[in-house]
């Protein structure tokens, strides 16, 4: 088995009679890690996810007889990897990976216990590893059977107990393998109905995503994706978060390093590290292992998933998956779709988010995989392939919106192109009218703010100028949202709900106080304006029941704010 063609990262070998497709293969002197992705009588295809500068006709090819797998086991948690599973380290600002090491560490012994005797389901917790400070790794029983485990200190490798399963015996150890371009099993799959709370305002209040949901992240560069991203990762209410960066700068991987390692989770008060598996594929590295990296980090979703873990999956981005694909497509010399993408770029992006869910599992418990990816049009063209494909299946879409991101408005997330079709369990019927009301009120300005640039601003009414003021006050104070201030940087839900309560309460107010013939001059308060922009900053018990106080300060006699009828009512207007 020796090469005897090499066309970039795509090479070509005979004697390879009997192989698999998808089955690993070692290129070369240096045994670098391939692919066969297609299959001619005893002539093979491979996909190198190394480097190829150094190989040459004739060099050997050597099989594997089995799928690229990912090593799964305790030591995940709070590791960085490359595309291929490899650790990586640090040098200065760059990453740069440790060689040929084991994923995972062979020699640190794990206490076992809570293991489990009798007889199992496959997917049934038979043992437990405490893997960080806020995780606990449960150990799956591979098969239906007997099952005989040990409590113990034990190094991943080594044997723990076994299942006997029709007369024959399956040893069962910490580590375990699965193909990354295989879907983990499970018992059932359901309508993700609860909510993914990510701590940005906007985005909970206006497009929430449930937990086992996917979604999406387009926007041209600047926008601040990978700032929206990693803002999400820090804070969301997920027990665990793999986040995989897909061809970013090497500098900018270890600078996510450095942050993760200095927050603290405000669910358990731990490191954002002992929730966390990382994987840093950089734009230094070779473009093929973009595509490793995507199938890793899901693979490691779903495995946490299977454990009854709420799982959170980012990957930024997704674009430069998709620009490897096209690579490596032409490489091939296969048709070329729109702008030089592979035909098969649509049911690739499917099948990669087909993967998140909200499910029963195995074992019989419930667990979610949600997956949020990042995309990167060229010059922020969301007619482009990648971002069309990415919105025909996820139904959480937050568009960024340059003209805000250079307005230096934060997240930048465009409310007119933004939807989310997730209908949420949780959420109180309040709530919702409250977010109806919301994306009425800001087309409400947007239509205003069309006859302002034909008649001018003065011919409006008080109560349009109101409008008008109120939709800025609140894009300023309740959609814009600092990633560097201690307190702005994360919202609970309840804070947002107490602070778009208030908001709203002042709208309402206001409008009845206008209509009861109340100069606009003294319904725009400038105490009021302030108790209102200084709730993002205080902590959810400094600010009181803001909106009862607004409610008296403005109005006669006391009346209750139904958003329903108010939402009604804007709905009306528009017509």
């Amino acid at each position: 088995m020796k090469l005897t063609a090499i066309l970039g990262q795509v090479v070509k070998a005979d004697g390879m009679s009997g192989a698999m497709l998808n089955e690993m293969v070692f290129v070369g002197k240096k045994r670098i890690t391939g692919e066969l992705i297609r299959l001619d009588c005893d002539m093979a295809t491979i996909l190198c996810y190394e480097d190829v500068s150094f190989l040459k006709v004739g060099d050997p090819v050597e099989r594997s007889a089995k799928f690229m797998c990912a090593e799964l086991g305790p030591g995940l948690i709070g590791s960085i990897f490359d595309g291929l599973q490899r650790p990586l380290k640090k040098f200065g600002t760059f990453m740069d990976t440790q060689g040929d090491c084991p994923s995972l560490d062979m020699d640190v012994k794990w206490k076992v216990y809570n293991s489990k005797s009798g007889k199992v389901a496959k997917g049934e917790t038979i043992a437990e590893v405490k893997e960080s400070k806020a995780i606990v790794h449960k150990v799956l029983a591979p098969c239906d059977g007997e099952a005989k485990i040990k409590n113990g200190e034990y190094s991943v490798n080594e044997v723990i107990g076994c299942v006997v399963c029709d007369g024959s015996k399956v040893d069962v150890k910490l580590l375990t393998t699965w193909s990354v371009k295989i879907p983990r099993a499970y018992r059932e799959k359901h309508v993700p109905s609860t909510m993914l709370v990510s701590g940005q305002r906007v985005l909970d209040t206006l497009f929430p995503i449930a937990k086992g949901g996917a979604g999406a992240i387009p926007g041209g560069f600047g926008t601040g994706k990978t700032v929206t991203t990693q803002s999400i990762a820090k804070f969301c209410d997920a027990d665990i978060i793999v986040m995989t960066l897909v061809g970013e700068r090497g500098n900018e991987c270890a600078d996510v390093l450095k942050s993760f390692a200095e927050l603290v989770d405000p669910k358990s008060g731990n490191s954002i590290m002992e929730k966390s598996v990382i994987i840093a594929n950089t734009s230094n590295m070779p473009v093929s292992a973009r595509i490793a990296s995507m199938y890793l980090g899901v693979t490691i979703g779903e495995y946490y998933r299977d454990m009854g873990y709420n799982v959170l999956m980012i990957a930024d981005s997704t674009s430069r998956w998709a620009e490897a694909l096209r690579e490596v497509s032409g490489c091939l010399e296969e048709m070329p779709g729109e702008e030089g993408f592979p035909v098969y770029l649509a049911s690739y992006v499917a099948a990669f988010y087909g993967r998140a869910g909200y499910v029963d599992t195995l074992g019989c418990g419930s667990g979610s995989l949600t997956i949020l990816g990042a995309v990167s049009p060229p010059g922020g063209d969301f007619s482009e392939p990648m971002v069309q494909a990415t919105k025909s299946v996820v139904r959480s879409l937050w568009s960024l919106n340059p003209e805000l991101a250079y307005s230096r408005h934060y997240p930048a997330v465009d409310w007119f192109q933004s939807y989310s079709n997730y209908d949420l369990d949780g959420c109180d019927k309040v709530m919702d009218d409250m977010r109806e009301t919301v994306k009425k009120l800001l087309e409400r300005e947007e239509e205003i703010l069309s006859a302002v640039r034909l008649v001018g601003y003065e011919s409006l009414s008080s109560e349009e100028k109101f409008v008008l003021y109120f939709a800025d006050l609140f894009k300023k104070d309740f959609m814009q949202q600092s990633a560097m201030h201690k307190v702005d940087r994360y919202t609970s839900f309840m804070k947002q709900r107490n602070m778009l309560e208030a908001f709203l309460t002042y709208f309402e107010s206001g409008l009845i106080s206008i209509r009861n013939g109340d100069d606009l001059k003294d319904v725009v308060d400038k105490s009021i304006s302030e108790k209102l922009s200084k709730m993002k900053f205080s902590e959810q018990e400094e600010f009181g029941d803001v909106a009862a106080e607004i409610e008296k300060s403005l109005l006669h006699e006391k009346e209750f704010v139904d958003y329903e009828e108010l939402s009604e009512r804007l709905e009306e207007e528009d017509k």
